[in-house]
């Protein structure tokens, strides 16, 4: 995880006799602060990109976590309420039917789903499945879609937001027909008329036979790009020079062509930094990239460096992805994506916390440095000019050896402090004279880089 971590929950601190005066020259400059010192950081950690910088509403789009006993898989419960049950319908957690997703990347293989409902005549006539908790606005127009596909279903489906109670009214439906043969992607627009935090997603079936239900979608019509309007509104007015992505621990888990291409063949990764959590791909390199753009901040790319297979290549293929012409091998992915023109990346940082046994890739100071030395020239052959951010530490040997190694093809150091309630024992100044210490590391930080890679701005 990056950054300096400051608990500013202060304690009180006792009264001191002693006065103190700060006598301020505005019209003096002391020195100079680097403009791109002030970022932000974006992590797939917890709700930090699903249900944070995400639009997406629907949480398991792909009904790929475990079911209940049911047969509905996790945060999809039987419509109306699980108090009644209606023998006319099942619901079966399917392994052999799936709309297709891509699964490269991935030493074994996950095993994908959909949701199988099959439907005779039972005694419940407004009967399906629902998701709680979706934040709504009146008179948004809500954009949605499924995957349906059937071997014979005869009838339409309903999909709705509702107030979530039994019985409860209705905010707004829209009907699905003409539901036909193999998989096809069924859009709707929904507009409550009513606002609702805690509203639900219903899809209803007024029909008999059989459905596969796979990749639902809901999300507010102010989105762009798949961004939260709220969260990109607050991320434009602190005005961040630059945005680093997609972590983190996690950007050692993570590989980077889980999240391109169209957002419904993407796979759900598990991410092993965070609770081993389902992580859909709904916010890839597109999406983050044209982010920042809107907002006006610098994309900032943490590649993983021997992470989890991830090797010097696949981090070059990156690059190319994002900066090469529409003409190369990747850059044509990318155009075929509906991107054309290159995104222009600058700056990219190889491998996070490479020092910490926590992360995949885990390696001495030695290893860690061979290895940017490989990806640093795999990468660089891409695009001469991007700029390369390596890994230190609060360990100064570390970092020494780093640059003995790697100093010639360093750009910027990246150096992460922590230091929270454990590390203030309770006394709220320790917190405030820790600035101080961060004085004098850095100075010690000046001097080696001053002695290993001398000439050198880094």
């Amino acid at each position: 995880v990056g950054g300096l971590v400051l608990a500013c929950s202060l304690l009180s601190v006792p009264a001191q006799s002693d006065e103190a005066r700060i006598t301020i020259d505005a019209s003096t400059v002391e020195g100079q602060i680097d403009p791109r010192l002030y970022g932000q950081f974006a992590e797939f950690m917890y709700d930090g990109v699903k249900g944070g910088l995400s639009a997406e509403l629907v949480e398991n789009r792909g009904f790929d976590e475990a079911p209940n006993n049911y047969g509905l898989s996790r945060y999809w419960e039987r419509y109306p309420d699980d108090r009644i049950h209606d023998y006319g319908t099942d619901f079966h957690w399917d392994d052999s039917v799936f709309s297709p997703v891509s699964l490269d990347h991935f030493d074994e293989k996950p095993v994908q789903h959909s949701l199988r409902v099959d439907l005779s005549v039972g005694t419940v006539e407004r009967k399906g499945f629902y998701q709680s908790r979706m934040p709504v606005r009146a008179g948004v127009a809500y954009r949605g879609h499924l995957w349906l596909k059937t071997t014979g279903y005869d009838g339409h489906v309903v999909v709705a937001l509702e107030e979530d109670v039994t019985g409860g009214q209705t905010y707004a439906e829209a009907e699905i027909r003409d539901i036909e043969g193999d998989w096809k992607r069924y859009p709707f627009t929904l507009i409550p008329d009513r606002a609702d935090p805690l509203a639900r997603l219903a899809i209803l079936f007024e029909g008999l036979g059989r459905v596969w239900v796979d990749q639902v979608s809901l999300m507010p019509g102010d989105a762009l790009g798949g961004v939260r309007s709220d969260v990109e509104a607050l991320t434009t007015a602190l005005r961040p020079a630059f945005i680093r992505w997609p972590g983190g621990n996690v950007a050692q888990d993570y590989h980077w062509e889980w999240g391109v291409g169209p957002r419904a063949q993407r796979p759900v990764w598990i991410n092993l930094s965070w609770s081993n959590e389902p992580e859909p791909g709904d916010i890839g390199t597109d999406e983050f990239i044209a982010f920042c753009r809107r907002v006006g901040t610098e994309p900032t790319i943490t590649v993983n460096v021997e992470g989890r297979g991830a090797t010097a290549e696949e981090a070059a293929a990156w690059v190319e992805y994002c900066n090469g012409p529409a003409t190369s091998r990747y850059g044509a992915m990318r155009a075929a994506n509906g991107y054309p023109e290159p995104h222009g990346v600058k700056y990219w940082e190889l491998g996070n916390e490479i020092w910490g046994d926590w992360v995949r890739g885990h390696s001495d100071a030695e290893t860690y440095a061979r290895n940017y030395v490989r990806y640093h020239e795999a990468m660089h052959a891409v695009d001469p000019d991007i700029e390369f951010i390596a890994v230190g530490d609060n360990d100064m040997d570390w970092t020494r050896t780093g640059l003995q190694i790697a100093g010639d093809r360093i750009d910027q150091l990246a150096i992460h402090h922590y230091y929270g309630r454990n590390e203030m024992g309770g006394d709220a100044r320790n917190l405030m004279a820790r600035p101080l210490r961060y004085e004098r590391f850095y100075q010690d930080v000046e001097k080696v880089l001053q002695e290993e890679a001398p000439g050198r701005s880094i």
